[in-house]
C-alpha cells in the first residue's frame, strides 16, 4: 500500500476554554491540490499552522510516509512551502540576501545563479539589493513566492497567497501553481477568492463548527455551491 503525504488522526486545538478545531481527520496523496473552505473564525489559518509546524494540537497525530512527522521534524519541513501573512523575512536585509540565507539553509548547490533567476521571475532584479522593510506589500508577496520557487518544496501550504498581487503578478503565480500541480506537487490552499480556488484546485474541503464537514470533488462545485454550503 502506497504511504500518503500527510495524514492527520483526531487534530484538535484549543485556546484555554474555546476549541477550535475538533477530530479532524484527513489523508492527503501526492499529487492532490486541495482548497480548503470556512467562515471567518473556523480555524483555517490554525490548521495550516498546525500542517507548518508552527503550532501544536492539543490532540491527535500527524504522519507522512506512515511515520509521526513530531519523529521527522526535519524531513518533512524541507518537504513543504509555506505561504502565509507573515513573510518571516530579514526586513533589514536585501531581497537578495534573505533568499541567500533561506536557499542555504537548504544546502542548495549554484545558489548564487538560482537566486538571479529567482529575482527576474519575480521581477525583483531591480530591487535585489533594497532592504526587505522597504517592500510594498506586492513586492513582500512576490518575494515570498520567489522563496518558495527556491527552494522547490514537494507541498505548498498556502494561506490568502493572492492578497496583494497586482493583475500581472496573480496570473503568474497561477501558472506557476498550475505548472507545480501537473508536475507531482501538492498544495493545500485557503482563500477567499473561491472562483479562483476552484479553477486550481481538484479536491475542496469545507471546515464548519471545528471540524471538517465536506470532502468534494472541485469539479462537481462553483462559487454558489461553496457559498451556500458555507451559508448552511
Amino acid at each position: 500500500m502506497e504511504s500518503s503525504l500527510l495524514e492527520l488522526v483526531g487534530i484538535g486545538k484549543r485556546f484555554g476554554f474555546r476549541q477550535v478545531l475538533h477530530e479532524i481527520n484527513l489523508t492527503l496523496n501526492d499529487g492532490e491540490f486541495v482548497l480548503l473552505l470556512g467562515n471567518n473564525g473556523a480555524g483555517k489559518s490554525t490548521l495550516l499552522r498546525i500542517l507548518c509546524l508552527l503550532m501544536n494540537p492539543n490532540a491527535g497525530e500527524m504522519h507522512h510516509r506512515n511515520l509521526p512527522i513530531k519523529e521527522q521534524r526535519n524531513t518533512w519541513l524541507k518537504q513543504i512551502g509555506a505561504l502565509s501573512h507573515e513573510s518571516r523575512f530579514y526586513n533589514d536585509l536585501t531581497a537578495r540576501e534573505n533568499l541567500k540565507i533561506y536557499g542555504s539553509l537548504y544546502d542548495k548547490s549554484g545558489l548564487d545563479h538560482q537566486i538571479e533567476e529567482v529575482l527576474e521571475q519575480c521581477n525583483l532584479i531591480h530591487a535585489a539589493n533594497l532592504p526587505v522593510r522597504t517592500f510594498s506589500t506586492g513586492m513582500s508577496k512576490r518575494l515570498m513566492i520567489g522563496r518558495l520557487i527556491l527552494l522547490e518544496p514537494k507541498f505548498l501550504i498556502l494561506d490568502e497567497p493572492f492578497t496583494g498581487l497586482d493583475q500581472n503578478s496573480l496570473d503568474w503565480f497561477k501558472n506557476y501553481l498550475k505548472n507545480f500541480h501537473q508536475n507531482g506537487g501538492s498544495v493545500m490552499l485557503v482563500t477567499h477568492q473561491h472562483e479562483l480556488g476552484l479553477e486550481l484546485a481538484n479536491r475542496v474541503l469545507f471546515l464548519h463548527n471545528k471540524s471538517l464537514l465536506h470532502d468534494l470533488k472541485a469539479d462537481s462545485l462553483n462559487e454558489e455551491d461553496c457559498k451556500a454550503i458555507l451559508n448552511g
